[in-house]
C-alpha cells in the first residue's frame, strides 16, 4: 500500500496528519488503513503528510517474550481465551472489508525497542524515513509477512531506511532515544490520548480511535477546504 509521504511533490502539503501508534495495536493498522483509504478517496494523494508518532500501547509487556497475542491479552487483560479470539475474528472480518490482510494469531513482546529505532531514523533521516520504516513492520506484523520482534529484521529495515547497523542496534538493545519515545508519549497525553490511534490534524484537530472511512473522509474534505481557504488569503495578503 502506498503512503501519502511516498508522493512527492513540489508543494507543501495541505494537510499534516501526525498519528501516535504502536506497532502491534489492531486498531491502529486498521485506522491508517482507513485513512490512506479516505485520502485516495478524496482526490487528496500527494497532499497529505503523514507522521508517525511513538505510543506504547503496554510498555509492561515482557522484551523477547515467546507469548503470542492470545496469551498476551488472557494474562494481561483477565479475558477468556474465546473472547480473545472473537475479538480478532471481528477485527480480521474489518479489515477484510476494506481490502487489507489480517493474521488473528501474531507474536507478542515489548515494542520499546522498535520505538527507540524509529526515533533514531526520523532523528538522522527525517520524520518520513520513521514514519515509512514503522509503517512496512506494522503491515507486515499484521499480515503475517514479519516478525518485529526479530533483531534481524529490525536492523534489516532500519539500515534499509539509512541508518548504521551499529546505531539501529544500540537503539534496539540499548537505551538510547528512550527520552524521545517518552516525548512523544507525554505529547499525546497532553492532548488527552487516552490509546492509540490519535490522529492530529494540522496541529488543530485531534481525533482518538479508528475512525470510518466515511468520518475521516468528512474530515479531511473539511480540513483541505480551510486549508485552501487560508493559503488563498495568504496570498492575496
Amino acid at each position: 500500500m502506498t503512503t501519502s509521504q511516498d508522493a512527492p511533490t513540489d508543494a507543501a502539503p495541505l494537510i499534516t496528519v501526525d498519528v501516535w501508534t504502536d506497532v502491534v495495536c489492531p486498531w491502529c493498522y486498521i485506522g491508517e488503513s482507513r485513512l490512506q483509504d479516505a485520502i485516495e478517496a478524496e482526490g487528496l494523494t500527494g497532499q497529505v503528510h503523514v507522521r508517525a508518532h511513538s505510543f506504547e500501547l503496554d510498555p509492561t509487556s515482557p522484551v523477547g517474550g515467546s507469548q503470542d497475542n492470545i496469551e498476551h491479552l488472557v494474562r494481561a487483560k483477565g479475558m477468556p481465551a474465546e473472547q480473545v479470539r472473537e475479538m480478532e475474528a471481528q477485527i480480521k472480518a474489518m479489515a477484510e472489508e476494506i481490502g487489507r490482510e489480517y493474521t488473528t494469531e501474531r507474536p507478542m513482546a515489548n515494542t520499546r525497542g522498535v520505538h527507540r529505532v524509529m526515533q533514531a531514523i526520523g532523528a538522522t533521516h527525517g520524520a518520513d524515513a520513521a514514519t515509512a520504516f514503522f509503517l512496512e513492520l506494522q503491515r507486515g506484523y499484521f499480515t503475517g509477512a514479519l516478525n518485529p520482534f526479530e533483531a534481524d529484521v529490525v536492523l534489516s529495515r532500519a539500515v534499509a531506511a539509512g541508518l548504521e547497523e551499529q546505531v539501529a542496534r544500540e537503539a534496539l538493545e540499548g537505551g538510547a532515544h528512550d527520552e524521545a519515545v517518552e516525548a512523544e508519549v507525554r505529547e499525546a497525553a497532553s492532548m488527552g490520548a487516552r490509546g492509540v490511534p490519535f490522529f492530529l490534524f494540522n496541529d488543530k484537530y485531534t481525533a482518538p480511535g479508528a475512525l470510518p472511512t466515511d468520518a475521516f473522509r468528512q474530515a479531511l474534505r473539511q480540513i483541505a477546504e480551510e486549508a485552501r481557504a487560508e493559503r488563498g488569503e495568504a496570498e492575496q495578503a
